[in-house]
C-alpha cells in the first residue's frame, strides 16, 4: 500500500502544442489512428509537403508555430535530413515565439505518448520522453519457438 505522504502527482502544465510534418499523408494517417485509439483531441495537427515548395512548406510550418506560444512547443517530422525536418528547423529558426523542439522519425506511439503526456510535462521534458518511446518502440519481434513450425515435418 502507498503511503500519500510520499505520492507525487505532477502539477498539471498548458497544454504543450504539437505539429506533424510529413511526406504524401503520414501525418494525417498518424493522427487519425491516433483519434482511433485516444478518441478526440486538439491542440496537434498535420501538414504534408505534397505540392509546396520548400519555401511553401517553411512558410506553412512557420505559421502554425507562430501559434505555440512563449513556452514553445514539439514538431514531429517523418524523415531526420528530409525536407519536413529541414522545413522545421528552418521555422524555428525565424522566428518562433518560444523554443521549438524537432523529433524526426515520428511513429504512432510517440504520437499517443504526446497526447498522454502533453499536460504533464513542460515542452523540453515532454519532447525527451517521446523521443525516448519513440526509440523503446521500435523493436524486432521474433515469433516464440513453439510457434516455429518444422521446416520438414512429415
Amino acid at each position: 500500500m502507498s503511503d500519500p505522504r510520499h505520492d507525487t502527482v505532477a502539477a498539471p502544465v498548458a497544454l504543450v502544442p504539437a505539429l506533424v510534418v510529413t511526406h504524401g499523408g503520414l501525418g494525417v494517417a498518424l493522427l487519425g489512428a491516433a483519434r482511433a485509439i485516444a478518441g478526440v483531441f486538439t491542440g496537434l495537427e498535420a501538414i504534408s509537403n505534397d505540392g509546396l515548395s520548400r519555401d511553401a512548406l517553411v512558410a506553412a510550418v512557420g505559421d502554425r508555430i507562430a501559434g505555440f506560444g512563449p513556452a514553445g512547443g514539439i514538431v514531429f517530422a517523418d524523415v531526420a535530413g528530409g525536407s519536413c525536418a529541414q522545413a522545421a528547423l528552418a521555422a524555428a529558426a525565424r522566428g518562433a515565439p518560444g523554443p521549438v523542439r524537432v523529433l524526426s522519425g515520428v511513429n504512432l506511439p510517440m504520437v499517443l505518448d504526446y497526447l498522454h503526456n502533453r499536460t504533464r510535462l513542460e515542452p523540453a521534458a515532454l519532447a525527451d520522453h517521446v523521443q525516448a518511446r519513440g526509440r523503446a518502440s521500435v523493436q524486432l519481434l521474433e515469433p516464440p519457438a513453439a510457434a516455429v513450425a518444422p521446416e520438414n515435418a512429415e
